[in-house]
């Protein structure tokens, strides 16, 4: 039943480039990737022909090498995530092996590696802020536990005496000094509130460890921080042993295809990789002004384009200065708005224009100060494109925000909604209203402050909320909204019961009808079809409802083949499966 339109984006993520050696001794440059489609993978690359050899790591979820380390003994060490597993190159053997969990059920994200004195590994984690040291001649793992007890991000560094120095994020940025030969922990130096100054760890050319912070410079000695007048520069970026400095070329484009090599005299060399990359998820799809499918894929951000009168499918390249992912997409005026994490920015695409990003699509910059993963947008009112988001890491209260393409005006309605965020919209245009679910989260890194997620109306006119409201039973989420052909608003909920679609009447602001899921309800996965049915998506099926009853019908059903729903055009519903473009015959 399904067509299958190909693998839109082959791109990698969390790159990073060590020197090195091969097992005979000779320098290599070593690049470390993750994908999406499989897991990780090494690259040994010959610095003098170009020439590779390619490991892949045969860990299950081990897609985003989220830290990396190359160790005095010349083995590349690498965290994985989400797997939690920590992985490491030898070049003797000439293997990417497994050396196990980092700490199960704690360590699910490695956030830094660093090496100790001694030669011990010293890895830090979210989402426990956990620390724990790997021993490679006994090839054991000791586990410390949290170096906090509210935030979740730690990226340890090691002192020459053996300290673990540890910055922690996000909510409140601060250091932690451990000395694990007596298990004390300590909070040293300044504590900056998320927004309200900057604060960081590095190591300096001197190789001992500074906090750089809108509080106050320091150095970090033991389990103390002295205020110093002056920092260094940090310490040196590495390179080959004849002084060779290398980068990929292509990394704005974030394409990590061309190497580019310096030498000591000046000489510059690009040699093209030509590895195997099997494809990147795809995070949101969207019909475009022009009649074609677009969507983003995931780190990195590739804005691609599916054109179903020819089938072509085209990877168009980077369409923003953020590099995650496109959260959503909205047509005004002919022209196509992304909105991209990080940072909520808007960039302008006029499909009807060639390709090129800078001048089209054109990054317009943050829609405001907060937003940072822009779930939702909606155009029309008042000339507007309006955006629901969750705000920046360690931040609550993610705003409504709007963009004036006419005028490139912006604007955000902050703390709308309190602790929690707006996160999905919809145009109650006879009622001069826009609805707008939210989300009990706040940016990651925060645990949630509210429990309940509600529905509110904000007429846009009064710029004022006008109700507000939730169903008859916990909800973590509305996460999807559209207004039927009877005017009624109808949307999904999830999180804190079973999901379930609702009916609201807008008229007499109450909610009519309640209808168990399927399954769980796929982010804005509600639209009309031409046949004036509601259909949806959940990750297991795609479903319809009459709306002048309360039932629903399954149309397609296939365990775990829908990732991202995407839009009805002609006889077809479009959705991504993982990397996959996808579709298949419904009218």
């Amino acid at each position: 039943m399904f067509s299958e339109l190909g693998v839109p984006v082959r791109s990698v993520n969390k790159v990073r480039l060590f020197p090195g050696r091969d097992r005979r001794g000779a320098p290599c440059i070593y690049a470390v990737m993750g994908q999406q489609a499989e897991d990780l993978f090494v690259l040994q690359i010959d610095p003098e022909m170009g020439s590779l050899r390619q490991f892949v790591s045969d860990v299950p979820g081990s897609n985003y090498p989220t830290a990396a380390l190359m160790s005095r003994t010349g083995k590349l060490y690498i965290g994985a995530a989400y797997a939690g597993h920590l992985l490491c190159f030898d070049p003797d053997e000439e293997v990417l092996e497994d050396l196990g969990p980092i700490n199960p059920g704690a360590a699910v994200f490695p956030c830094r590696i660093d090496e100790g004195p001694d030669g011990t590994i010293w890895i830090g984690s979210y989402g426990t802020a956990d620390l724990t040291s790997y021993d490679p001649e006994t090839r054991r793992f000791t586990r410390y536990g949290s170096m906090d007890d509210v935030d979740m991000y730690n990226h340890p560094f090691v002192d020459a005496d053996g300290n673990v120095v540890c910055l922690i994020g996000v909510t409140r940025p601060h250091v932690v000094a451990f000395d694990p030969r007596t298990g004390e922990r300590r909070t040293v130096g300044p504590v900056v509130e998320k927004g309200r100054g900057n604060l960081e760890l590095y190591r300096g050319k001197d190789w001992q460890l500074y906090i750089r912070s809108d509080l106050g410079n320091f150095r970090v000695r033991g389990l103390r921080a002295e205020p110093v007048d002056v920092l260094p520069d940090p310490e040196p970026e590495p390179t080959l042993p004849d002084g060779t400095r290398f980068s990929f070329s292509d990394a704005w484009d974030l394409t990590y295809r061309k190497l580019k090599l310096t030498r000591p005299d000046g000489r510059t060399q690009v040699f093209y990789l030509d590895y195997e990359a099997s494809g990147s998820d795809i995070f949101c799809i969207h019909l475009g002004p022009d009649g074609c499918i677009y969507g983003s894929s995931v780190l990195p951000l590739h804005l691609f384009r599916y054109d179903p009168r020819d089938g072509s499918l085209t990877d168009l390249g980077r369409c923003s200065i953020s590099a995650g992912e496109a959260y959503s997409m909205a047509n005004f005026d002919g022209k196509m708005y992304i909105f991209s994490y990080p940072g909520a920015r808007v960039s302008k695409y006029d499909p009807s224009r060639p390709y090129r990003f800078g001048e089209n699509p054109r990054d317009l910059g943050r829609i405001d100060d907060i937003s940072y993963r822009p779930r939702s947008a909606l155009p029309g009112p008042l000339g507007r494109i309006w955006v629901a988001s969750l705000p920046d890491y360690g931040m609550w209260g993610g705003p409504l925000s709007w963009y004036e393409p006419r005028t490139g005006r912006k604007g955000a309605y902050y703390r709308i909604c309190g602790d929690a965020s707006c996160y999905t919209l919809a145009h109650l245009e006879d009622q001069g209203l826009i609805a707008v679910g939210t989300n009990i989260s706040g940016g990651s890194g925060t645990r949630p402050k509210v429990d309940r997620a509600v529905l509110f109306l904000w007429d846009y006119g009064r710029e004022e909320k006008v109700w507000e409201g939730t169903l008859d039973r916990p909800v973590h989420a509305f996460n999807s909204l559209i207004v039927g052909p009877d005017g009624r608003l109808y949307g999904t909920v999830k999180g804190g019961g079973p999901p379930e679609l609702f009916a609201f009447d807008p008229r007499s602001r109450k909610f009519t009808s309640q209808v168990p899921l399927p399954g769980e309800p796929l982010d804005l996965g509600l639209q009309v079809g031409p046949d004036g049915k509601i259909y949806g998506f959940t990750s297991s099926c795609i479903y319809r409802l009459e709306p002048s009853t309360p039932s629903l019908e399954v149309v397609v059903t296939a365990e775990g083949a829908f990732t991202v729903p995407g839009p009805i055009l002609g006889k077809y519903i479009y959705f991504a499966t993982g990397h996959r473009l996808r579709a298949v015959e419904v009218f």
